[in-house]
């Protein structure tokens, strides 16, 4: 039992760890690229993807509006 509870654990620690390292200069170029584009150059629709959790396209967002406020 304690054995499948660290293994549960293990993944929250590791997303923790990835969200903690500091944004490469490529990430901040994109997360820049995608602010000043946005809604103009890929139109996509964040409803699509609604009542499934997290999905990548959020967590994408959600990073990139991490990186903007710390520029």
């Amino acid at each position: 039992m304690k054995y499948s509870i660290s293994l549960g654990l293990l993944p929250l620690a590791l997303l923790g760890a990835c969200a903690t390292l500091p944004p490469t200069s490529a990430q901040i170029a994109s997360c820049k690229a995608m602010e000043d584009n946005m809604g103009l150059a890929t139109p996509h629709d964040h409803n699509e993807m609604k009542g499934q959790g997290r999905n990548p396209m959020n967590l994408s967002h959600d990073r990139c509006l991490q990186i903007l406020k710390q520029q």
